[in-house]
């Protein structure tokens, strides 16, 4: 979706806060623009050594947590850490862990981490009762971190069978905490069998954030920063003060990977854990950086964010996260390298039963487009996978632009699920008015879990469009806030340096963002074994400097004509020890033309001619192409307008030309075919730039995953008998499809050792060579599954073609 784009606009900086800061004045400008105008505050912001952090005790519950814990290690009691499965979790626990075993012998610690499939989250009391029945080891206390403020129930029973219970989670607080103040309630840890009904209260500690003010620098700790805070206070008790130092790792993974807000003591101990990462020790973590290919010297949040993150939680959602656990605890090498391989191999496993979850989605859409008649986008399979179900309505969150619900539901069970939401609708509460249809829900505005019976799925998408229609923020359209604008010559190394200063970046304190205006492209390559990624070069003025800008997942995607606004956010480029400024793409448009250069008189509303064949879908579905005489005689001819048409099964009356041979700047533009996306369609009226549009909706190609290997396949060979290079675009072109679906092709047929990707000759065109014959292990069944989801991505585009309304084709102005 386009967003509006928002320049920040000129700010007043204080002259003392200029001063205080230093450096290039574009920083104090940032720093205002993020609310920080007091040159004390700057300072710390800046640098964590100028940060005076709260002390542990002041988070409420931490002293007495601390004592009991401290006794508890003194009487050699057994100890047993609850966590839970999400990265938050994972690290939290490791940390408790690991930071005990400094005080402990390993034989009082053990450690539980819920499996999501058989547990959920929490401090189920059926899994409780296991550990209290086990003969051979008893835990004394019970230690909860990232987890238990909810946990009534399971916190009862440990203290009935005489267990000390501290709980330290982050998480927001339940009704029965409305209106109580712990310091002074009466009732707070009074014995169980003497309080009526059950109550977390009972417990003999609690150490959570949401207890402190609104505005206190503690509230926005995740589950490992809460734990951080009572390893610090035990330390302190234990007279080794400063050990705690080697957690810090452990606290910067949780905080990125748990999207926590980076301000005051988070972004602070995220600043000290950075710092410890690039020199850790810590053997689990060097063998999931060396898998992840992260150079730990040089991590950041992106690292954990993109590559350390996703592995991690890969267990969590698909298997048993009690292994992250093990891996960021162990200190042998050979078992902390087969750790780190499972996890590896996990994160390969999630990306192919994500890519044939989010395919078979598009496929349900293919089959009944109808399902986008409604607010919310609502799915379900039996055999669709609960741990990736959140990341696939994430995807059709983007591809749609409508909340999506994506559910489970296996024969006789209930259907559950997760559900994922656009800017401008709360998901959560939309979900909780259709509460009478629903089993169990719960989330916030952007994401949220449901469960319901399954007859009750097609009456909760009919409420769920009413109640998203109720339900929708007036908060006006989604905006790219932009954060000042640079010219080109002036971006230097010694800039991005400064601007470096702000990091590290995340929730709370985003990445800025820069515009050049009129730039034009003086290079332009793909990259990446696939030719996915771009790289290319921009120029302000003829001889002016030219910076490379990196742009991901854009093989198939054309930037909009010259001269170009571009929106971009500024790296430093660290290649065999050489340091070198790039741009990391954002966005881009045209650039706009000063009020006194447009005739107004010029610029014609586009008008959107309506040909397209009045089928039922199921006819529409089997029928590649439509010959109607009729049609014919209705459209302009070829001569006097361009026609656009693309694929293998077109017939010879009709004079046309594929994509990237259009007449430029054609006053009408005939669309024959349907195009495979909607980014080809905006980029041929981009091209054409018409003032009438004929859509006509014929079908002339084969999308099914086997055609398009025979095709491509047969290309190839055509290409290696000339020793030629093989064009991305005029490959699309012939089948109708996109480039994204030839390059995804070619990396299957090389993975089966039928060709070899040689080099990108051009942005375009790659050269390829014969293959050994040899295929690739593990790797054809991803690739098979992520073409399949391209190919599912074209036919659910194409039905949605076929039926949408014309204004959800193509603005009309």
């Amino acid at each position: 979706m386009q967003l509006e784009w928002a320049i920040a606009s000129p700010v007043t900086i204080p002259s003392d806060l200029a001063d205080r800061v230093g450096g290039h004045p574009l920083v104090a400008r940032l720093l205002v623009q993020r609310g920080i105008v007091d040159p004390i505050e700057a300072r710390a912001f800046l640098d964590p050594s100028h940060y005076f952090p709260a002390a542990p005790s002041e988070l409420f519950g931490v002293e007495v947590a601390a004592k009991i814990l401290y006794d508890a290690i003194q009487a050699e009691q057994n100890i047993l850490v609850w966590g839970d499965f999400d990265v938050d979790g994972q690290t939290s626990t490791s940390l408790l862990v690991a930071g005990l075993l400094k005080l402990c012998e390993s034989e009082q610690i053990r450690f539980h981490v819920p499996n999501r499939f058989t547990e959920s989250h929490g401090i189920k009391p059926a899994f409780l009762q296991t550990w209290l029945d086990d003969p051979a080891w008893k835990p004394h206390l019970l230690l909860s971190c990232d987890t238990g403020i909810a946990e009534a129930e399971a916190v009862q029973m440990a203290k009935e069978h005489g267990l000390t219970v501290i709980l330290t989670d982050h998480h927001d607080l339940t009704a029965e905490f409305e209106g109580i103040n712990p310091a002074t309630d009466p009732l707070w840890g009074v014995d169980p069998l003497h309080l009526p009904g059950l109550s977390v209260r009972v417990a003999d500690a609690i150490v959570n954030p949401k207890f402190q003010p609104a505005d206190d620098p503690l509230r926005t700790l995740p589950g490992v920063g809460v734990a951080y805070k009572l390893m610090q206070q035990l330390y302190a008790l234990a007279d080794i003060t400063g050990a705690e130092d080697e957690l810090l790792d452990l606290v910067a993974l949780g905080i990125v990977a748990d999207v926590a807000e980076q301000v005051h003591d988070a972004r602070y101990l995220l600043q000290l854990g950075l710092n410890q990462l690039r020199t850790t020790q810590r053997t689990g973590l060097l063998a999931l950086m060396d898998v992840g290919k992260v150079v730990p010297a040089n991590i950041t949040t992106d690292d954990i964010g993109f590559q350390l993150g996703p592995r991690m939680n890969a267990l969590g959602r698909l298997e048993d996260a009690t292994v992250a656990v093990e891996l960021l605890t162990t200190h042998d090498p050979i078992r902390a390298g087969q750790l780190a391989a499972t996890m590896e191999r996990l994160n390969q496993q999630r990306r192919l039963i994500t890519s044939q979850t989010t395919g078979a989605a598009l496929e349900m859409i293919d089959r009944r487009p109808e399902l986008l008649d409604f607010n919310g986008l609502v799915l379900s399979h039996p055999a669709w996978h609960a741990g990736i179900v959140g990341i696939v309505a994430s995807r059709l969150v983007e591809e749609f632009n409508r909340p999506v619900v994506l559910m489970l539901n296996p024969p006789g069970e209930a259907a559950r699920g997760s559900a994922r939401s656009i800017p401008g609708v709360d998901i959560g509460a939309s979900i909780a008015a259709c509460s009478h249809l629903l089993i169990g829900h719960g989330g916030h505005p952007g994401a949220a879990g449901l469960s319901l019976l399954p007859e009750n799925i097609d009456a909760f998408r009919r409420e769920l469009d009413r109640q998203i229609e109720l339900h929708r923020i007036d908060d006006g359209p989604p905006k790219l806030a932009i954060d000042a604008e640079l010219t080109i010559d002036e971006i230097n190394l010694e800039l991005v340096e400064q601007i470096q200063r702000l990091a590290p970046f995340g929730n709370g304190n985003p990445t800025p963002n820069f515009i050049s205006s009129g730039v034009r492209v003086v290079k332009d390559q793909r990259i990446g074994r696939e030719g996915n990624h771009r790289k290319f070069e921009v120029q302000q003025t003829k001889d002016g400097k030219a910076l490379p800008v990196l742009w991901f997942n854009s093989g198939d995607i054309e930037l909009p004509p010259e001269p170009l606004d571009i929106v971009y956010t500024l790296n430093i480029n660290e290649f065999r020890g050489e340091r070198s400024v790039q741009l990391m793409y954002v966005a881009s448009r045209t650039t706009y033309l000063d009020a006194a250069d447009i005739d107004l008189n010029a610029k014609a509303t586009l008008q959107i001619i309506d040909k397209r064949p009045n089928m039922g879908s199921q006819e529409r579905q089997s029928t590649l192409f439509m010959n109607h005489p009729s049609l014919y005689e209705s459209l302009p001819s070829t001569v006097q307008a361009t026609w656009y048409a693309e694929g293998i099964n077109l017939p010879d009356p009709v004079s046309y030309a594929p994509r990237s041979q259009l007449q430029v700047e054609a006053t009408t533009l005939v669309l024959w075919t349907i195009p495979p996306s909607a980014e080809v369609l905006l980029g041929l009226v981009e091209q054409v730039t018409p003032h009438e549009v004929y859509i006509c909706g014929q079908r002339s190609t084969d999308d099914s995953l086997d055609g398009v290997l025979r095709h491509v396949a047969g290309m190839c060979k055509y290409v290696l008998n000339r020793q030629g290079e093989l064009s991305l675009t005029n490959s699309a072109a012939r089948l109708g499809t996109t480039t994204s679906v030839i390059r995804h092709t070619l990396r299957l047929l090389e993975s089966k050792g039928l060709i070899v990707l040689n080099e990108w000759a051009t942005d375009d065109a790659v050269r390829i060579s014969k293959g050994n014959g040899e295929a690739e292990a593990n790797m054809p069944q991803i690739l098979v599954a992520e073409l399949e989801e391209q190919l599912a991505e074209v036919r659910a585009y194409r039905r949605f073609f076929q039926r949408a309304k014309l204004t959800e084709l193509l603005p009309t102005k």
